[in-house]
């Protein structure tokens, strides 16, 4: 009410203003009618020079921006958690080396334990998934595989696309028949789809250890890699997604459970391997990876 009363005064003032200079800016002879005369962009530049008009027009370009910001911030919820996404990539130096180190190193860790996902930051527990280690280690990945074929003379723009692209589709595939094995099994986990997203963007960790393999050592070098990567990010997620896919009981978390819930934590972990080798292989002097629009 106020805010558009006042609004209103300052364009009737603007409008006085500038019928004012008008009348007084072109002289008009007496007892002559005089055409109707069409501002300059001399005279427009004057106008928006004045600070009647700059600063009317700074106040309402303020108020529409601040206007727009409030209605995004309240509507953006609706399709995208924002406050949720944040959660994951509130993470700290200390967390994300000892995550890296856990990763690389699993069958070294004696601390198995479920995390509380609506506790607190993933710092507080170093088996919380996270976004920031997956989105880094999905462009460090990009990176590697284009310096790889760039030092074996494949290198060309379009393969940066085509990796990133493909790595990504596989990804969503990854996390579509994850889903999907959930629904077709009717298995209800607490597991939600950004964790899902987390623990399957893990791999791009020991993808990154892959090239580099290959890149120093060669074919060798990525063949023993792989087979280290592969067990090490299927010991990792056995041991952590069992906590929230296998039931609670006082028994060995490994021995209890329905043949379903067994069946879909092996099937997240081995399927990993799988997806590993399809995304690297080709930089061991091997063929290049099928585009998608190929398959």
């Amino acid at each position: 009410g106020h805010t558009t009363w006042r609004f209103g005064e300052d364009f009737v003032t603007l409008g006085l203003h500038l019928v004012t200079t008008l009348d007084t800016s072109t002289p008009q002879q007496v007892g002559r009618p005089q055409p109707q005369a069409t501002p300059s962009f001399q005279q427009y530049g004057q106008y928006i020079q004045d600070p009647i008009v700059a600063n009317m027009a700074m106040e309402y370009g303020s108020s529409l921006a601040t206007s727009g910001k409030a209605y995004v911030e309240q509507n953006l919820d609706r399709y995208i958690p924002v406050s949720r996404v944040k959660f994951y990539f509130a993470v700290t130096t200390d967390y994300v080396i000892h995550k890296l180190m856990l990763l690389l190193f699993p069958f070294l860790n004696k601390e198995w334990g479920a995390y509380n996902n609506a506790g607190g930051e993933p710092t507080r527990h170093l088996n919380s998934p996270d976004l920031y280690i997956p989105v880094m280690g999905f462009a460090t990945y990009v990176v590697a595989v284009a310096v790889a074929l760039g030092s074996q003379g494949k290198f060309s723009p379009e393969m940066l696309g085509i990796t990133a692209t493909t790595a990504f589709v596989w990804l969503m595939i990854e996390i579509g028949i994850v889903q999907l094995a959930m629904y077709l099994i009717s298995v209800s986990t607490d597991i939600k789809i950004f964790d899902l997203a987390s623990f399957s963007g893990y791999k791009f960790v020991h993808m990154i250890v892959c090239v580099v393999a290959a890149m120093v050592l060669g074919s060798t070098g990525y063949y023993l890699s792989f087979i280290y990567s592969s067990a090490a990010i299927v010991y990792f997620l056995i041991c952590t997604l069992r906590y929230i896919i296998l039931p609670d009981s006082n028994e060995d978390r490994i021995a209890r459970g329905s043949k379903r819930r067994n069946n879909l934590l092996l099937l997240i972990a081995f399927i990993q391997p799988l997806i590993i080798f399809w995304l690297t292989h080709h930089v061991t002097y091997g063929p290049d990876p099928v585009p998608l629009t190929k398959i």
